[in-house]
């Protein structure tokens, strides 16, 4: 306490500003401090999430990881975007590598060699071989089965897996007539998914949605939180959903599928569209969308194109989940992929012999 001379103490005034200042000031000093607390927590999530994800089997977060690591838009709108060349990653537990070529295969020339049986898949995230390794996709499988059996006339098969996750009918078609073609393919085989209708997505890039496993995670839990509550249809209603007529999505798909059959024709290449089923409810007879893969044939019809429904091979074959790369993953494991090969190397083969005939004249 300050005094005066004579020891009498001084009295000390505070105004109403400098309280309201001193109160201000406070107050900014509690926000600065909330926000370093907010940070430093936010800070604490983003390394703990990048440990617990670094090897994940987590669909969401793998898928995102996915995208950010192996995928670049391009300007072509019915693309979207392509894999990154020469690029690796480790995914939903397997290691993944994209050719020079953009491809998750092999390096091919592009002038095919003499007596080579060229097929070339295109394809989304199940042709692709979203959680199983390269040799175990359906593409290698096929590969490997096809130089066991094939025709004399053959030195060998090549089967290019041109399968990009999240591609839908319009992207691979289109993939097909800008880059694909360029392999001369003998046959193109267009793996078809109940989700094709779908509109051509576009990946969304920008700093923290590229770096921030935080932002991953609250977006896509948010989401899963959505469908949880009943807030988004479940997946039965969307899917089938996706037929209706009158949506641009569908529409565009029976555009793409009409483009298909009239690219491969005009370069001379056979065509075949295989309709993968999901697979959920597969065994039986109580598989949903039975409606909806008679669409995409009737439009295959007209367009005199084949089709394999693989759900044949594919169901009884015990516990759906075996089929499933993870328990809440039902994208193709390994023994799914050979049960495919299995029905698109009988088609091959008998279609091959079939050709033999008719040009011996038998």
């Amino acid at each position: 306490m300050k005094t005066l001379g004579d020891g009498a103490p001084i009295v000390e005034h505070t105004t109403a500003g400098e309280t309201h200042f001193r109160r201000r000031q406070n107050i900014l000093i509690d926000i600065v401090a909330l926000l370093g607390a907010v940070l430093l927590c936010c800070i604490a999530m983003e390394l703990t999430l990048r440990v617990v994800f670094a090897r994940s089997l987590d669909f969401s977060m793998e898928m995102w990881k996915y995208a950010v690591a192996l995928k670049q838009p391009v300007a072509n709108p019915r693309l979207s975007f392509v894999h990154i060349p020469n690029r690796s990653a480790f995914l939903m537990g397997v290691p993944v590598s994209i050719n020079s070529q953009g491809l998750r295969d092999g390096e091919y020339p592009q002038v095919k060699p003499p007596h080579v049986y060229r097929i070339l898949m295109l394809g989304d995230s199940t042709t692709f071989g979203w959680g199983v390794r390269e040799e175990d996709t359906s593409a290698k499988f096929l590969e490997r089965k096809l130089n066991a059996h094939l025709p004399s006339q053959y030195d060998k098969a090549e089967v290019i897996n041109a399968g990009v996750g999240n591609y839908d009918t319009v992207q691979e078609v289109t993939y097909y007539e800008t880059r694909g073609r360029n392999f001369h393919p003998d046959l193109v085989i267009l793996m078809f998914f109940i989700n094709d209708p779908e509109p051509v997505p576009v990946e969304k890039k920008g700093f923290l949605m590229d770096n921030s496993y935080l932002l991953a995670f609250s977006i896509n839990r948010f989401d899963e939180i959505l469908r949880f509550m009943g807030l988004r249809p479940d997946w039965r209603q969307y899917y089938k959903s996706l037929y209706n007529d009158h949506r641009p999505g569908f529409q565009a798909c029976k555009q793409a599928l009409g483009d298909f059959a009239t690219s491969t024709r005009n370069d001379g290449a056979s065509a075949l569209v295989a309709i993968l089923p999901e697979l959920h409810r597969i065994n039986g007879d109580s598989y949903p969308f039975k409606a909806e893969h008679q669409k995409i044939k009737d439009i295959l019809a007209v367009e005199h194109v084949p089709v394999v429904e693989l759900i044949d091979g594919l169901k009884d074959h015990g516990p759906e989940e075996e089929l499933w790369v993870t328990p809440k993953d039902s994208h193709p494991d390994a023994k799914a992929n050979d049960l495919i090969s299995d029905q698109l190397e009988k088609w091959i083969l008998a279609n091959l012999k079939s050709s033999n005939s008719k040009g011996n004249g038998t």
